[in-house]
C-alpha cells in the first residue's frame, strides 16, 4: 500500500496527500511538489504535466505533418481547405459503436437509421466493433453485407475493429478485419475502408483519431486512486489522455502495444477530435481546443449515437 521513487541507488518513500485532476495509474508521467524529510518525500501536489494546445506546439515545429498520411507538410497550413471545410455546412460524421450484426435488433435499428439518412446521406459512417455479440464466426459477420441502400453509394464507410473482434489477441494497435471477411462487401461498396483501431481520418484541416477500446473502466479498475467524484469520471479521463499525450497510458501487462506501432497511438500535436468508442455512457468534452467523444455503446444505451458536424465542430446526440 506504499509507493516509492525507486532508481539503482536506492529507494524514497512517497506521503502522496492531494491529487489533482486525472485518473493516476503506474507508467503516466506526473509532477509532484512537497518536501523531503525523513527519508520521505511528502507530496502536497500531485499532478499531471500541462496539456499543450496544439496552435502552441505547431507554433514551435511549424508546419511539419505528425499526424500521418502522404503528405510532408500538415494540411493545417492551406487556406483553401480551411475555407472549404467552413462552406460545407452539409458534411456530418455518423459515429455508431458496438455495431453488432449478429443481432435482429441492432440490424433493424440500422436498417430505420440508413432509411432516415437517405435522403441527405452522411459524408462519412465511422462504425466500430466489436461486430458481433457472441465470439465471432463466419455467418456473423456477412449478415450487413447483404443489405443494399442507396446511401451505400454516396456516404463513405469506415469500419474500426473492436478487441473481440477477429484479429491478433489483446493488443493494440489492431490490424484491419481480414480479407476474407470483407472483400464481399467492399465489392457492393465501394466507398467502404476497413482500417485499423486506433485509426486516422484527414477530413479538410480537421485531424480526427479513432479507437475502440473500453479504455474507461481500465483506466479506474487500474489508477492508484479513485476521484471522489464519479460523475465526473469523462473529465478526468480525457484530461489524462491529453496530459499524457498517449491513448493508452497504462502499463503494458494491462494494455498491451505493438511496440514497433506505439507512434500511432500518440497524441501529440493535440488532434481536433478523438473518438473514444467506448461501452462506458456517452459523452462530449472538450478540453484543449480538442473535442473528445464517446458514442456509448448502440445496443445498450437504447440505440443512441453521435453525429458531428466538423463546419462548427459541434456533435449531436441521436
Amino acid at each position: 500500500g506504499k509507493f516509492y521513487l525507486e532508481d539503482p541507488s536506492g529507494t524514497v518513500q512517497l506521503d502522496l496527500s492531494k491529487f489533482h485532476n486525472g485518473l493516476y495509474t503506474e507508467s503516466c508521467f506526473v509532477l509532484a511538489e512537497g518536501w523531503y524529510e525523513d527519508s520521505v518525500l511528502h507530496v502536497n501536489g500531485f499532478g499531471f504535466p500541462p496539456t499543450e494546445p496544439s496552435s502552441a506546439t505547431r507554433s514551435y515545429y511549424g508546419n511539419i505533418n505528425f499526424f500521418g498520411g502522404p503528405s510532408s507538410t500538415s494540411v493545417k497550413a492551406s487556406s483553401k481547405l480551411k475555407q472549404l471545410e467552413e462552406e460545407n455546412e452539409d458534411a456530418m460524421f455518423v459515429i455508431v459503436s458496438d455495431v453488432w450484426l449478429d443481432s435482429v435488433e441492432v440490424m433493424e435499428k440500422l436498417n430505420i437509421m440508413f432509411s432516415g439518412y437517405a435522403a441527405m446521406p452522411p459524408t462519412c459512417f465511422i462504425l466500430c466493433g466489436n461486430f458481433s455479440s457472441a465470439p465471432y464466426g463466419k455467418t456473423q459477420n456477412r449478415s450487413l453485407w447483404r443489405r443494399q441502400s442507396i446511401i451505400f453509394l454516396f456516404s463513405r464507410f469506415v469500419f474500426v475493429p473492436g478487441p473481440e473482434d477477429p484479429g491478433p489477441a489483446n493488443i493494440l494497435p489492431r490490424p484491419p478485419l481480414v480479407q476474407n471477411i470483407t472483400e464481399e462487401f467492399s465489392e457492393r461498396v465501394p466507398f467502404s475502408v476497413f482500417t485499423t483501431n486506433p485509426c486516422r481520418i484527414q477530413y479538410c484541416s480537421q485531424e480526427i483519431l479513432v479507437i475502440r477500446e473500453d479504455l474507461v473502466n481500465k483506466m479506474c479498475r487500474n489508477c492508484i486512486r479513485l476521484p471522489n467524484s464519479n460523475l465526473d469520471i469523462p473529465n478526468h479521463f480525457v484530461k489524462t489522455i491529453l496530459s499524457q499525450g498517449h491513448l493508452t497510458p497504462l502499463p503494458l501487462y494491462v494494455s498491451p502495444v505493438f511496440w514497433a506501432y506505439d507512434y500511432s497511438l500518440r497524441v501529440y500535436p493535440v488532434p481536433d477530435v478523438i473518438v473514444f468508442a467506448d461501452k462506458y455512457d456517452p459523452f462530449t468534452i472538450t478540453n484543449t481546443d480538442c473535442l473528445s467523444v464517446n458514442p456509448g455503446s448502440f445496443p445498450k444505451s437504447g440505440f443512441t449515437f453521435k453525429v458531428y458536424y466538423p463546419s462548427n465542430k459541434t456533435v449531436e446526440d441521436r
